[in-house]
């Protein structure tokens, strides 16, 4: 009867906890919607030309994520050819609010003049892993104002 108890309370501990039915998956490429248009990432770079100052980082301080939806786009494109432009501090974190800043273009905008720059508590970037060549991490972003929702897994190639 003694040998049964240990099997008896690993059985319970086992039958005993409970996997999340509802767990909030992270899809695997950034996607969402920008100004209420549909959007999925192609490419995604980080770029060493910033002059963009947030409160306490300097630019030498901070990542700049470049994502577009069209898979043309390079280390060699225009800053201005990209969709969305993340700046984030170059840790590894979890950053928000005034740690952050997304500026988006308008997709519907052909001339390229139209977007918006925000952060709040909304705005989340995670940045898990930094190598020589990569930056690794993870967006949850929504702004009401814009029509404006994404998220998603990144890895951003650095340009050199």
């Amino acid at each position: 009867m003694k040998g049964l108890l240990p099997v008896f309370i690993l059985c319970a501990v086992c039958f005993g906890c409970k996997k999340d039915k509802n767990p909030v998956e992270q899809p695997a490429a950034v996607s969402g919607k920008l100004y209420g248009v549909p959007f999925t990432a192609k490419v995604i770079i980080e770029k060493y030309s910033s002059s963009f100052r947030i409160t306490k980082y300097t630019p030498d301080e901070l990542f700049e994520i470049y994502i577009s939806p069209d898979a043309d786009k390079s280390c060699a494109s225009a800053e201005e050819a990209f969709l969305i432009r993340l700046t984030v501090p170059k840790k590894v974190g979890r950053f928000l609010l005034n740690d952050t800043y997304v500026l988006i273009g308008d997709p519907r905008d052909a001339t390229g003049q139209s977007g918006a720059l925000f952060s709040s508590e909304t705005t989340i970037i995670e940045v898990t892993s930094i190598t020589a060549d990569k930056v690794i991490g993870k967006v949850d972003i929504k702004d009401q104002d814009t029509n404006t929702e994404f998220k998603g897994n990144f890895e951003a190639s650095i340009c050199k």
